[in-house]
């Protein structure tokens, strides 16, 4: 008996059914890739988001808080060494990390990027994105034996505060003394396996090994997109908000404290997925109270998440 082999319309309908099969494969494969990359993302998202949150919820607690003595006393303390240089500052409105005789000390401050140099230590910034700069003391109290090399601290007096470190001279071991930080938060584009990726930045005032007075620049978070602040003021001082301001409306004469206290804050922060996905496309709308960010087509997943803290220590 001769056998013989397939004939032509059998081969050609056992490739099809072959590339049937091959085909679906490849589009279970591509979707269970696609949602595993947006689970992937959206953990990433909330992840990241929560940490923003808890950074800045806990560096703003303690606004306002001068160990005991007004931000008056302590734009009259004593200071006797040198600003970092750069310092971050604001011409015109803020002496920077210490109070200088005739200049205003601000303990907080926001504006909005634009190009070009900002607060004398900035460069390269998200456009549009906001800084934020504050100044407190943190509300730990600590003797003259732990004083840390790398801090400043507020010696608070009911007479002349003054400023000081772990060599400063004079202090003695019935002194109180509270960490000092002057720290901004700003958003600058960095570059991350050949992608830009924004990054969530802080610079804040240390003590180099030699002694100096130095600004130190680290990156926290990767993924913050946009960072929007509004202002609660009270206007009558009487302890109770008034009206909201959004930074873009401040005034020099609102972060001098001269139309009221700046008693909270509410912060927006938009973030996004480090990687783009190729099969989603963003077009949503996100408002940050009184901003707009408006997704420009791309493929890149967001999350918009919002937190407000009140100044119980705003003796300004």
């Amino acid at each position: 008996m001769q056998s013989r082999g397939f004939s032509l319309v059998e081969m050609l309908i056992a490739m099809l059914l072959g590339l049937l099969l091959l085909g679906f494969t490849v589009q279970i494969f591509a979707s269970l890739s696609a949602s595993s990359r947006q689970s992937q993302q959206l953990a990433q998202l909330q992840q990241n988001g929560q940490l923003a949150l808890n950074l800045l919820h806990n560096e703003l607690q303690n606004t306002g808080f001068w160990g005991g003595v007004s931000l008056n006393d302590i734009a009259g303390a004593q200071v006797g060494f040198a600003p970092p240089g750069p310092d971050c500052r604001e011409d015109g409105l803020d002496s920077g990390s210490f109070p200088v005789a005739g200049e205003v000390f601000a303990s907080l401050y926001a504006k909005v990027a634009v190009s070009g140099r900002q607060l004398n230590c900035l460069t390269g910034l998200a456009p549009e994105s906001e800084i934020l700069q504050l100044k407190r003391a943190i509300g730990l109290a600590v003797s003259r034996d732990e004083l840390r090399p790398n801090r400043f601290y507020i010696r608070p007096h009911w007479q002349q505060s003054r400023f000081v470190h772990q060599d400063s001279s004079g202090l003695t071991a019935d002194d109180v003394f509270y960490p000092y930080q002057h720290l901004v938060f700003y958003i600058q584009p960095q570059r991350l396996d050949d992608l830009t990726v924004p990054v969530l930045m802080r610079k804040r005032l240390v003590r180099s090994a030699s002694g100096m007075a130095r600004i130190a620049t680290d990156s926290m978070i990767d993924g913050v997109e946009r960072l929007h602040f509004e202002f609660g003021i009270d206007a009558n001082l009487d302890g109770r908000l008034n009206y909201m301001l959004p930074t873009q409306l401040m005034s020099n004469e609102h972060w001098q404290q001269q139309l009221g206290h700046i008693v909270s804050i509410r912060f927006y922060i938009l973030l996004r997925s480090t990687l783009p996905d190729p099969s989603y496309i963003n077009r949503q709308t996100y408002q940050m109270g009184a901003s707009r960010f408006d997704a420009p087509d791309d493929h890149y997943r967001r999350l918009l998440l919002a937190g407000s803290v009140y100044f119980n220590n705003a003796t300004f």
